[in-house]
This record gives C-alpha cells, sequence and structure tokens, in this order.
C-alpha cells in the first residue's frame, strides 16, 4: 500500500506530533510505500531525518498556488492509495487540491484538549478517550470512521556510554523533563511541591532533575528562587548536553514525573510514572486504580483522578522510595502499561485497517470555509514571526 503523510510546520517543527509521525510513519514503512512531505514556513529536523521523507514545501498562506502545484506533480507520481495528514493545517490545505470525494484522506488529532469544532472528514485516528468520546457525540461524525488508536511510542533504548552526569545511587531520582515556560509551569511547580512535601516529612534522600530549555525566563527566574532549588533538592538543567535528546537522561531517574510521550517513554524503561492532576498539587503516582483517569485525558496536565487520596497518594510515593518490593511492582505495572497501550510495535496493524477500511465523503469545503481560512492565515502569521 502507498501512504502518502502531510504534516504542516509553522516552527522548530519539535512537538509531539512529530516524533508520533516519525515513530509511526518508521514502523508502518517496513511493510509499505511511505513517503512524507512537510510544508510551512518552518522545517522540522525530526521528519527530515525520517527515512520515508520525500521533501519539504515553503509555504506562507500566499503562495498556494505554488504549493498546489508542487503537491499535484508529488501525487502525480506517487500516486498513493492514501494520503494521510498529520495536524489540522495540513488537512485543510491539502484538501483543496485533493478531493475527499475521489481519495482516500485519513486526519490523526494528536491529543490536545477537546475541540470547538473540527473540519468534516470521514476517517479520523485519535490518541485520546477524550477525544474519541467528543467525536462520537458531534452529529457531522456520525458517519465517520473513528478510531482510537494510542499506541505511538518506540521503546527507548539507553546508551551506557551517555554519562553526562553520574548516577547518585544515595539518592532516589525524580525526573521532570519539559520545555520551562508558561505551558508546563504547573507541573513544575507540582514536581517541585512534592519535594517539599517529601522533605516535610523527612524523606532527605531525594532529588529532582528539572530538564528543559528555558522558554520563559521570568518563570526560569521564579523556579531558581525556590528554596527546594537553593538547598539543592532541585536541580534545573537547561544546558544543551542535557536537553538534547533529554530522555537520554532518564538513565539516572529512579521515577520519572511526565505526561503525554514523555510519560511512555518513561514507561518503557520500567521507571514508575507519575502523572500531573488538574485539581490537585502534587503528581500523582499512577497503579491500576489511577491509569484509567490519565489514559482518558491522554496523560496531559488536564488530568483528573476521580477517587484520589491525596494523603494516600503521598504516601505511596514515600514507600516507592523506601520499599525495594514494592518499588519492583510498580516498575513492572509501568512496563506492562507500555506493552499493552503505548509501544508502537502493535501500531502498523491498526493503521493498515484504518487504511483499507478507510471511506470517502463529500468535500463540503464551503462549510469549513472559516476554518480552511483560518488555518491559511496562521501560515501566513508563522511566516512573519519567522523572519
Amino acid at each position: 500500500m502507498k501512504i502518502l503523510f502531510f504534516i504542516s510546520v509553522h516552527g522548530h517543527g519539535r512537538g509531539g506530533h512529530f516524533h508520533s509521525l516519525n515513530h509511526i510513519s518508521r514502523k508502518i514503512g517496513l511493510e509499505n510505500d511511505v513517503r512524507i512531505v512537510s510544508f510551512g514556513p518552518g522545517k522540522s529536523d525530526i521528519i527530515e531525518s525520517n527515512p520515508y521523507f520525500l521533501r519539504h514545501i515553503y509555504f506562507n498562506g500566499i503562495n498556494l498556488l505554488s504549493l498546489k502545484q508542487t503537491i499535484k506533480k508529488i501525487s502525480k507520481s506517487f500516486h498513493p492509495d492514501v494520503y494521510h495528514c498529520f495536524d489540522i493545517g495540513s488537512y485543510n490545505v491539502v484538501r483543496l487540491f485533493i478531493p475527499s470525494n475521489k481519495e482516500i484522506i485519513v486526519i490523526n488529532k494528536c491529543g490536545g484538549p477537546n475541540p470547538k469544532d473540527f473540519p468534516h472528514i470521514k476517517n479520523i485516528i485519535l490518541f485520546s478517550k477524550e477525544n474519541q468520546e467528543w467525536f462520537l457525540k458531534q452529529n457531522k461524525f456520525k458517519d465517520a470512521n473513528i478510531h482510537l488508536i494510542p499506541n505511538r511510542v518506540k521503546p527507548i533504548k539507553l546508551n551506557p556510554n551517555y554519562c553526562p552526569l553520574k548516577m547518585d545511587t544515595n539518592s532516589f531520582l525524580f525526573i521532570r523533563i519539559c520545555r520551562i515556560g508558561s505551558f508546563y509551569k504547573k507541573s513544575i511547580e507540582d514536581s517541585i511541591e512534592l519535594i517539599s512535601k517529601l522533605v516535610v516529612r523527612n524523606i532527605m534522600n531525594i532529588k529532582l532533575f528539572i530538564i528543559g530549555v528555558i522558554e520563559d525566563n521570568q518563570i526560569f527566574n521564579k523556579i531558581s528562587e525556590n528554596k527546594m532549588v537553593k538547598d539543592g533538592f532541585v536541580i534545573l538543567l537547561t544546558e544543551p548536553a542535557f536537553t538534547n535528546e533529554a530522555s537520554r537522561m532518564l538513565y539516572l531517574a529512579n521515577a520519572v514525573i511526565g505526561s503525554g510521550r514523555g510519560l511512555m517513554e518513561a514507561a518503557s524503561l520500567g521507571k514508575p510514572i507519575l502523572a500531573i492532576d488538574k485539581n490537585g498539587d502534587v503528581p500523582v503516582l499512577l497503579n491500576d486504580n489511577y491509569f484509567k483517569d490519565a489514559f482518558y485525558t491522554n496523560f496531559s496536565e488536564r488530568n483528573t483522578f476521580c477517587n484520589l487520596n491525596s494523603e494516600e497518594n503521598l504516601n505511596r510515593i514515600i514507600r516507592l522510595i523506601k520499599d525495594k518490593n514494592y518499588y519492583s511492582k510498580i516498575s513492572h505495572f509501568a512496563l506492562n502499561s507500555f506493552d499493552n497501550y503505548f509501544s508502537i510495535d502493535k501500531v502498523s496493524d491498526a493503521y493498515l485497517s484504518v487504511y483499507k477500511n478507510a471511506i470517502m465523503g463529500k468535500r463540503k469545503l464551503l462549510k469549513d470555509s472559516s476554518m480552511i481560512m483560518k488555518s491559511i492565515i496562521s501560515f501566513y502569521r508563522s511566516s512573519i514571526k519567522s523572519k
């Protein structure tokens, strides 16, 4: 089967859905003919490193005719069985040139909160139960094929020779990998609050590494002034040696505080995983009781835990630090969760099933005209910012 992937790039091109497309296409491409085309004012080194990457097309929202000619040329040369758009922006542009009433078009909505609206399309792949329930309730998608396929992460293989820092065997180390800015501000504050509460409980053999590039200096400076940072319980690692492919630093971790892909990658190593609680101030250690709540919202910062007892959660984290048998139990739970829900090893058959059962539909360009125009304007605005 021939699959042509499209993805739009507005900025640095390193967001989670770029990694997802990179991993998923590599798996599907082992037994199928796959090509990837990116377009937009930005470029993605993640996508361009993919063995199936065909080309990047510069698109600033204005040069529609040039983009159309290039896509039509690619389509004529490759003649795909399926056009697979990996974000709304790429779909809203590609649909202008590729008619959905004559060709098979599939779109991924890669997590995130439920949309206020979504363009008409007949074949949709979702990462979260939260999104799936929303789409199933929308009358406009009653005849659409809606698929929940959360599997999108390949197991991490740590390099034993990669060691910019030595492991501290005397401390229990938590790691939070994220950009230091407004988007992840709560998760960073909650991670530090966990350390603070453990220290109050006289759990002193602990450390937290926060690893990520600085997006907001004001937020970074405020975090740097926190008592836990000043006392050495929390260490901020923002240099490229640590932030470039930061997942390599997980060899140091005893447990990982994560969201989305980062949490899933940690689970592949059998590291106990803690998720952010939207309504609390301390991350939640995941086990059978709390996993389904985090799974529902794609392990995002929107997680809500229906029957959470905060004191019990903190006690379990303390037990994780102190009790080797309990640590082993939670570690096995994380690894089993990865195998059952996250591993990309199971993704190829699922996606091929989507393609084989995909359907065509009406174009409905007029009904989606405002969304199409918003996407085109966003390309233009991104091109202005990049100058």
